[in-house]
């Protein structure tokens, strides 16, 4: 991968100069990449740009050094969706507000911002449908001498229209293995 980064690099300083009726752009950098070098430019003025420039310019004017770091820039970022290079560049002022950062850095955030995969979307695995909702438990309101006959005098309550604490009702629930992961039969 290094080696067809070293030769875009090489290809973009060594390119011939466009002819000036030709209005497209010989090195077919990706409109977000422009425009994140715009943002870096804009914001961390010389400082980011001067890490490009060889100061050899092309027919139209332009630093062929800078020409060939975009070209290196967009092939690196390539792999990343648009939204989530700009969502980086949105970051740079809190990650690296004295600095402009290099490549490897601002790659590291995209990596960041990449929306993340479940183990089984990574696995290819089929998704499982969700569990059918259990039926409500059906549970008599009559004394036992049980223990939880105060549990069944609380959902009595309850039932009748009586207002009840979401608490005091859960416990209820709960005792009567309603609710809950324990069955207190």
């Amino acid at each position: 991968m290094l080696h067809d980064v070293a030769t875009l690099a090489e290809s973009a300083m060594n390119r011939p100069a466009p002819s000036a009726e030709s209005s497209a752009d010989p090195l077919q950098v990706s409109a977000v990449v422009r425009k994140l070098f715009m943002l870096l430019h804009g914001s961390y003025g010389t400082l980011f740009l001067s890490k490009f420039a060889t100061g050899e310019k092309d027919a139209a004017g332009r630093d062929k050094g800078i020409r060939a770091a975009m070209k290196v820039w967009d092939a690196k970022l390539s792999r990343f969706g648009d939204s989530v290079v700009e969502a980086a560049a949105d970051r740079l002022s809190t990650q690296h507000p004295e600095f402009p950062p290099n490549l490897p850095q601002f790659e590291s955030l995209c990596v960041a911002l990449m929306p993340r995969k479940t183990y089984a979307e990574e696995a290819g695995l089929p998704r499982l449908p969700a569990p059918a909702p259990a039926a409500p438990m059906k549970v008599s309101f009559d004394m036992r001498g049980d223990g939880k006959d105060w549990a069944r005098r609380i959902l009595a309550r309850s039932e009748a229209g009586d207002k009840i604490r979401p608490y005091t009702l859960l416990s209820a629930r709960q005792a009567l293995g309603m609710e809950g992961r324990m069955a207190w039969h």
